[in-house]
């Protein structure tokens, strides 16, 4: 069952579809942005974002590049 919520974000895509052109095949596309809208409304998600805009946090090549040299060294009894 759905909460009558979710069942009104399901129908108001549906309608956003129609309304785009598309009558057949509903199902995975209102699944899709439903997720989108779950991970938007994520708090952790919100906050990078607005601290992608304003410039803080660390580049991705930093972070990538720390990791691999973390993850890079042998394990206790490798060669």
């Amino acid at each position: 069952m759905l909460e009558a919520e979710r069942l009104y974000a399901a129908a108001t895509l549906v309608q956003d579809l129609r309304r785009g052109g598309r009558t057949h095949d509903l199902a995975e596309p209102v699944w899709y942005r439903l997720q989108d809208r779950g991970l938007l409304e994520d708090d952790q998600l919100t906050d990078g974002l607005r601290q992608m805009e304003q410039g803080e946090g660390r580049p991705w090549q930093e972070i990538k590049a720390e990791w691999s040299s973390k993850n890079s060294e042998p394990a206790a009894g490798e060669d």
